[in-house]
């Protein structure tokens, strides 16, 4: 059902300012700093994806099906996603001394001094949430961190017991999960979503974002972010155009089909966070809430990002309101108008701002029964389908 600018105030807001938001950033900007320094560092070839077997394995060499319920993956996903982990030189899989006929995927030497630099860069990471907001604040963040990842079952949790894990390397395995939680919600109301459009969408302005704004915010290409934007255009969430403040650049808006994801989503959350208040009680819901905000924006992450909701400016992206009423239909007339228009200037007569014909057109039916002729079947069946779009049938 299509929102009024009056009942999405309040949603926009909600979706500015959520839980889900606060650990999302946390985790990708910790995420993405870890992996810079991990490259200065000398680790070629990795990816973010490496991070859950690899802390996985941290705690001990492990059985494929081990690895496999660890990661809540199948067994042959799980040996797809360790053949490019495998490939860089980070694990192998040898004998297992306790029963000869079955394997273990092991750390190697190389794996070994990842995981140690890796643990060092979330510390140092860690050291700098400290100086923002305090030590103890971080370390009662790690403890409600801890309960939610007990709570939403993450996969490999009794894996990671140690309550010295960094925050950082506590946040990123529970944000995926809490992610994937979010998804199915979302699909439940009709949005069947990739993990990858959440870096676009989390980052529109009910104004428009720049390609290259969101680019930047992510740390990829350009041409990355114009993909997941082409296929979130084809579901008609978005759409991409220049920005009347700014003919230069390409910018990417919400649809109404978009805007009502953002409802939906907010209801998401909602449901997710009561999911959460089930065992880490109202309370704790709320100071894992108020916490993260706090390091949220002592990074300064998203800053200015998402501004506030101002009727002046974005009432025009409702339909329903009275400046923005959805355009009539063209009538028959205007489309033979237009149709003429294409095959022959000529044949219109402009007057002031009424449009005619020069004269009634007409011809015989021989003439009219040659083109059908001529036209195949297919051909037909186009120019019925553009005529129904122009007229706003479909």
């Amino acid at each position: 059902m299509p929102l009024t600018a009056e009942q999405f105030a309040p949603v926009w807001e909600r979706y500015r300012y959520n839980f889900m938001r606060y650990l999302t950033a946390i985790s990708r900007h910790a995420e993405r700093r870890a992996m810079e320094r991990l490259l200065e560092r000398g680790h070629p070839r990795l990816a973010m994806n490496f991070a859950a077997p690899l802390s996985l394995l941290a705690a001990r060499p492990l059985r494929l099906t081990e690895l496999a319920d660890a990661l809540g993956a199948s067994k042959q996903l799980c040996l797809q996603s360790l053949k490019p982990i495998e490939q860089a030189g980070y694990i192998r899989r040898e004998p297992d001394p306790q029963d000869k006929r079955a394997r273990l995927v092991t750390l190697t030497d190389s794996g070994q001094q990842l995981i140690q630099h890796a643990f060092e860069e979330m510390q140092a990471i860690q050291d700098d949430y400290e100086a923002r907001i305090g030590p103890e604040r971080v370390k009662a963040l790690g403890e409600c961190l801890r309960g939610a990842a007990q709570a939403m079952q993450v996969p490999g949790e009794g894996l990671r017991r140690d309550r010295g894990l960094p925050v950082p390397a506590r946040l990123s395995p529970l944000s995926r999960n809490l992610q994937e939680r979010l998804m199915t919600l979302t699909a439940s109301q009709g949005h069947n979503l990739q993990y990858s459009f959440a870096q676009v969408l989390s980052a529109i302005d009910l104004n428009g974002t720049p390609v290259a704004a969101l680019a930047q915010l992510n740390g990829v290409t350009t041409q990355a972010i114009s993909r997941i934007a082409g296929e979130l255009e084809s579901q008609g969430y978005i759409e991409r155009s220049t920005s009347g403040s700014d003919r230069r650049a390409r910018h990417i808006f919400f649809t109404p089909r978009g805007l009502e994801l953002i409802r939906d989503s907010v209801t998401s959350v909602q449901r997710l966070g009561a999911e959460l208040s089930e065992s880490l009680g109202k309370k704790g819901l709320l100071e894992m809430e108020a916490l993260a905000r706090q390091l949220y924006e002592a990074l300064a992450l998203e800053s200015g990002l998402l501004k506030p909701f101002a009727p002046a400016r974005d009432c025009k992206l409702f339909k329903g309101d009275a400046a923005t009423a959805a355009p009539r239909r063209p009538s028959s007339q205007a489309m033979l108008l237009f149709l003429a228009e294409q095959i022959d200037a000529d044949l219109l007569q402009r007057t002031n701002d009424l449009i005619t014909l020069r004269e009634n057109p007409s011809c015989s039916s021989r003439d009219v029964n040659a083109l059908k002729d001529t036209l195949s079947a297919g051909q037909q069946k186009q120019l019925r389908h553009l005529l129904s779009r122009l007229s706003g049938d479909e």
